[in-house]
């Protein structure tokens, strides 16, 4: 590190002291001139029996009345006890003041007794407060021990480690964007230094996916019985046979309709909800590949079942991986002068897309499939791209079959994503097709999986192009899922162009419950945080595809380019149709317009490199850094599924978070 850089870093380590110490700090340092004061002798409490300090709460709701102040009011801490339920406490404050003769109510509030900042909070009344109300809400029967209430409290100052860190690396990133002169010299060359770089980042990261994959205690240990079907697939699998060992009721049997589960509910009919029952038997749909890789080795074994949290966790560690190799392999074949330093934020840029955070932050059986596919489609990708720059033949007829086999293998998975592998012919046939050789190593490993998997499904449903997924007991009846025009517009303004709901409330992002009142049928759907091209800012470089029409012809990516986005297009059109609008569902198709969008920004950072412009790219794609962080940010921490959602399942975090950014 040279004399300039070194002297960067102390500048940068400065304003990030002052910033985490001052700025977020303010209310602390603004409390310094507060007058405290303590209220509990006059305080008129109610709703709680007393003993001593102590208040049996019976009903739940205990109620804090303060009297006569007259004085101004700049914020309240509670001085009580809340740690008996270690739950959440919603309160309300009331106020009369100087402009307000009758009690208004203040938005409600809450206090995790885990977080000592949430006791306090600041007011901003109209004039001097008369009197102030405090209804907090808690589990009824709970014990609340209650010292008073502080009137103008001094807020205690705190440093945040992760908070500094998260303003250093924002201003680090901006400050070596905007001087391209310290990274511009250094190209993607794979030298040693910069394979260690590019090891030390993968490990990192999949060191942050693991803490991710773990801060939802629903998804690590799920109390869902339906989110156990690969673990029973696997005891099934080890006696050897393909259905499990679930056995459907006599009276789901002999329904005329097994599919229509409003039906099985309203008559109480016995049913295993969203596994798959077909001729008086119970399978799994979810695809067969996470199973023989992961859950089945694990349970023969060690005779123990693999958890969910961990096999998602494990694929999206693969993916990261996978996305490395393949931007390199990109950069090496096509784009050779692209900075070190632009590659790096490309790919860290591309593993923590938003959508891939949701899943990772809420790793489920669900999401088991979904990441395991993603992941073969981009190893198989680089490994099809790897080969187009390998000799001697051999060698490259491997990784041409290795990176066919990853494909293929993505059928076992999700096969709706199978449609990545037409990516096959403008990447290898115009050069390939003429080698017997080469494309027969292309096209085996899919005869190769397609048999098996053929197999496992003539096996179960009678049919080698049966998935079963038509037959999963599920929201709505599969079987008579069938292509509507309407809906697929539905689901392409939804997955791909309704924008973010924004509010200016903790997280900032809202999870919106997809409705329609114009579509005359039954749409699946759930929560959305808006579509995929909508919310992620990196893929609106997919508009200037025009003006990089010309490179791309160059250098013959234009059909790659067109291809990978049409086939997300696809996609969407499939999964809404016999499936819905979910959010998870975006990981299917997403990554055909993301792999485009990186194809776009390398052909632009390249044209920034030949006109001198360079900065202005590096500085543009830190804001895109900055503004996808914030998306991810709002997906992690967002609202819509009340049943994973973290401020349900992991409060604590949740308010940490929510009271770190109030300054």
């Amino acid at each position: 590190m040279n004399k300039t850089t070194r002297l960067l870093m102390i500048r940068l380590l400065v304003i990030a002291f002052a910033v985490e110490s001052i700025i977020c700090n303010f209310s602390a340092w603004k409390s310094l001139f507060y007058r405290d004061r303590r209220f509990y002798d006059n305080m008129e409490i109610t709703g709680g029996e007393r003993t001593e300090d102590r208040y049996l709460v019976p009903d739940g709701v205990l109620t804090l009345r303060i009297e006569d102040m007259h004085m101004n009011v700049h914020d309240l801490f509670f001085a009580c006890d809340f740690s008996e339920s270690g739950a959440p406490v919603s309160y309300t404050v009331s106020l009369t003041d100087g402009g307000n003769y009758y009690p208004y109510p203040l938005p409600e509030q809450v206090l995790m007794p885990t977080v000592p900042k949430s006791y306090y909070t600041e007011l901003y009344p109209a004039g001097q407060v008369d009197s102030v109300t405090v209804e907090f809400t808690v589990p009824a029967g709970s014990t609340v021990t209650v010292h008073g209430i502080g009137v103008n409290a001094r807020i205690p100052f705190s440093f945040s480690l992760g908070r500094f860190l998260v303003i250093l690396g924002t201003l680090c990133l901006f400050a070596f964007a905007a001087r391209p002169a310290l990274w511009q010299q250094y190209p993607c060359a794979g030298t040693l230094r910069q394979r260690i770089m590019t090891a030390a980042a993968v490990v990192l990261l999949i060191g942050a996916a693991f803490c991710l994959s773990r801060i939802n205690p629903r998804c690590v240990d799920s109390p869902w019985p339906h989110h156990r079907q690969y673990q029973e697939l696997a005891q099934s699998l080890a006696k050897g046979q393909f259905y499990l060992d679930a056995q459907p009721s006599e009276e789901l049997m002999q329904v005329e309709n097994p599919y229509d589960t409003i039906y099985l509910q309203a008559n109480q009919i016995d049913y295993l909800a969203d596994y798959v029952y077909y001729e008086g038997k119970y399978y799994v749909y979810f695809g067969i590949v996470p199973e023989l890789l992961l859950y089945l080795p694990a349970y023969l074994l060690t005779g123990q079942h693999m958890a969910n949290y961990m096999a998602v966790f494990l694929f999206y560690s693969g993916f990261i991986a996978a996305v490395f190799v393949l931007c390199g392999e990109v950069i090496k074949k096509w784009f050779p002068r692209t900075p070190y330093f632009l590659y790096l934020a490309l790919c860290v840029l591309t593993v923590c897309c938003g959508n891939y955070l949701f899943i990772i932050a809420r790793p489920d059986l669900y999401d088991t499939p979904i990441m395991a596919a993603n992941m073969f489609t981009v190893w198989g990708l680089a490994l099809w791209i790897k080969g187009t720059r390998t000799e001697p033949a051999a060698r490259r007829k491997f990784l041409f079959a290795l990176g066919s086999l990853c494909m293929a293998l993505v059928a076992g998975c999700r096969p709706q994503m199978l449609l990545f592998s037409f990516l096959a012919f403008p990447l290898l046939w115009k050069e390939y097709r003429k080698k017997p050789g080469d494309v027969l190593s292309i096209c085996l490993p899919y005869v190769f999986t397609a048999a098996l998997i053929m197999y496992y499904n003539a096996a179960r449903f009678g049919s080698p192009f049966d998935f079963g997924a038509s037959y999963s007991l599920t929201s709505n009846d599969m079987t008579k899922r069938s292509f509507h025009l309407e809906q697929a517009l539905l689901g392409l303004w939804h997955y791909i162009f309704r924008p973010p709901v924004l509010t200016s409330d903790f997280p900032f992002l809202q999870g919106v419950q997809i409705r329609s009142a114009s579509y005359m049928g039954r749409l699946n759907s759930e929560y959305t945080y808006g579509g995929f091209l909508a919310g992620n800012v990196f893929l609106w470089i997919l508009f200037s595809a025009r003006q990089a029409k010309k490179t791309l012809r160059e250098k013959n990516l234009c059909a790659l380019t067109g291809i990978s986005a049409a086939v997300s297009v696809i996609l969407v059109v499939v999964d809404v149709t016999y499936a819905g609008i979910l959010q998870r569902y975006m990981d299917d198709m997403i990554w055909g317009f993301w792999f485009a969008a990186i194809l776009l920004a390398l052909v632009w950072i390249e044209k920034a490199s030949d006109s001198g412009r360079l900065r202005m790219i590096s500085v543009s794609l830190a804001v895109v850094c900055l503004l996808q962080a914030v998306y991810g940010f709002g997906i992690l921490f967002g609202t819509g599924d009340t049943g994973t959602n973290l401020q349900i399942c992991n409060p604590g975090l949740y308010y940490h978070v929510q009271d770190l950014l109030r300054f």
